[in-house]
């Protein structure tokens, strides 16, 4: 009998235990795995105007906001020569097909305007005599030298060469006796170009320092074009390997203004 009794004691005790095991909740299901890293989109980093190199040194400005070029403070014969230096560039340079006519009509303003601009060389030489004492033939043509530099710069090329076609075309209407009026006007059309890309390179500068303090370390360094400073006087090539200038250094002959290149 007693043994009877144990059984039943056991039989219960194994149906309260399977029932209570049959009432615990099941263990909660597993968290979902965090979600994938967000890729940040990111913009491509700026571009310099006209493809310039890295750290390119541009004219600074001054505290009136006048930046100081080749082309600030002339006096006329300044003007009038660097308008000449410009378009002997030009002529030399621009050699898309609009541009054609452009070193015909180069050709015709010299002999148009011979004895005015044989004068305006003898002004200058004499300002820069006065300014420079007996050295001022080198100073005369360090500074030519950056002059054409200036208008050769192969970033601003394209823009140069458009303004240029404009002020040939201009000055095929000037006649004799009135380059100096017109080299007033003319010489500032092209010196634009120029302030122009100068601004917009300062605020490439800008925005690519930005992109660089935020993504650089993170997406690696972009290519860059190559250091330097063609608008320095002694840079002798301010081109790329894979581009080529008629005039990446220059002298002008003093007495004729023509341009002789590689001197």
């Amino acid at each position: 009998m007693t043994s009877k009794v144990v059984k039943i004691v056991q039989a219960c005790a194994i149906v309260g235990v399977a029932t209570l095991a049959g009432c615990t909740p099941p263990p909660p299901p597993a968290p979902p795995p965090p979600p994938p890293p967000v890729v940040e989109a990111f913009p491509a980093r700026p571009l310099a105007p006209g493809y310039a190199q890295e750290n390119l040194a541009v004219p600074a400005t001054d505290a009136m906001g006048i930046r100081q070029t080749v082309n600030t403070g002339l006096t006329s014969a300044q003007t009038t020569w660097n308008l000449r230096s410009a378009y002997n560039v030009a002529a030399l340079n621009c050699q898309g097909p609009e541009h054609a006519a452009m070193a015909a009509q180069y050709g015709e303003f010299l002999k148009t305007h011979t004895r005015e601009l044989s004068a305006t060389n003898r002004a200058l030489d004499s300002e820069f005599r006065q300014k420079y004492g007996p050295g001022y033939k080198d100073v005369r043509d360090k500074y030519m030298t950056q002059v054409y530099n200036y208008f050769a710069l192969p970033p601003a090329l394209d823009r140069f060469c458009a303004a240029a076609l404009s002020v040939s075309n201009q000055l095929t209407t000037v006649e004799k006796g009135n380059l100096d009026v017109a080299a007033a006007t003319l010489l500032p059309q092209l010196e634009s170009v120029f302030l122009q890309f100068f601004s917009e390179y300062e605020a490439y500068r800008v925005a690519a320092t930005a992109w660089d303090a935020r993504y650089l370390a993170t997406y690696g360094v972009p290519y860059r074009r190559p250091g330097g400073n063609p608008l320095a006087p002694e840079a002798t090539d301010p081109l790329a390997p894979e581009q080529t200038l008629s005039l990446p250094q220059t002298s002008a002959s003093t007495d004729t203004g023509v341009v002789a290149s590689g001197s």
